[in-house]
């Protein structure tokens, strides 16, 4: 309850903040599985913006060696990481403190990014003793609000994975499921919609929590593994 009553608060302290003066960090990871009790992070990408600008020379890019051996085969064959590749990677305690340095004071995005949060989550209780719960907006919910309000054609309408959003957007796919490059073209998307939005006149962090904030479950109609192409 306290914890809630604390992200509450801070949304309420940015709720007036202009999307155009808001620090963003874009998060994609790459997972054993989509299993949040026994999978493990890989690796973690991230870039971060400021408004509707993508800062290209502020990434982040680490992989790790997680605690399970057992790969889900759908997930090596999606990221292309096995195992072995991964047993020299430093453990994921100190790469998760460089990373909460990194996107401090940060909104996340992502793509479906309530998966990759409660991963972050559940590994930052696990290996640092200590609570992490930023606000998280998803841009999948974005997407499918802007079809709903008409701006986005219905033909878009069954759209849910990355690269299918991202080709929709007219935004040049070279590489996925590197958690680096899903991030920057996650990015990208986060950029076109963010004009639509201006269009709609939408300027401020309240009215983008409210369309896209992944605490909103009712919006979150979208399988997991659909969207996430596991």
């Amino acid at each position: 309850m306290i914890r809630l009553f604390r992200k509450k608060i801070e949304k309420n302290a940015v709720s007036k903040q202009l999307i155009a003066d808001t620090n963003f960090v874009v998060v994609d990871t790459e997972l054993t599985g989509l299993n949040e009790f026994k999978d493990n992070i890989i690796a973690i990408g991230a870039i971060k913006m400021k408004g509707k600008t993508i800062k290209i020379g502020e990434v982040f890019y680490r992989t790790v060696s997680p605690t399970t051996k057992k790969f889900r085969k759908e997930s090596i064959m999606i990221h292309e990481i096995t195992p072995s590749e991964l047993e020299t990677c430093p453990k994921i305690g100190p790469i998760l403190r460089e990373f909460k340095d990194f996107s401090k004071d940060c909104i996340f995005v992502g793509h479906c990014v309530d998966i990759d949060l409660s991963f972050l989550k559940r590994e930052t209780r696990n290996n640092l003793k200590d609570f992490f719960d930023p606000i998280g907006i998803d841009t999948l919910l974005i997407y499918k609000w802007l079809i709903n309000k008409g701006i986005l054609s219905q033909d878009f309408i069954n759209k849910n994975s990355l690269e299918d959003i991202a080709l929709s957007l007219g935004i040049e796919v070279r590489e996925l499921h590197d958690a680096l490059s899903d991030a920057f073209i996650t990015a990208q998307i986060f950029q076109k919609l963010i004009i639509y939005l201006t269009e709609l006149k939408i300027f401020t962090i309240g009215e983008l929590i409210n369309i896209g904030s992944i605490d909103n479950r009712t919006s979150q109609t979208i399988i997991k593994k659909e969207a996430y192409q596991f």
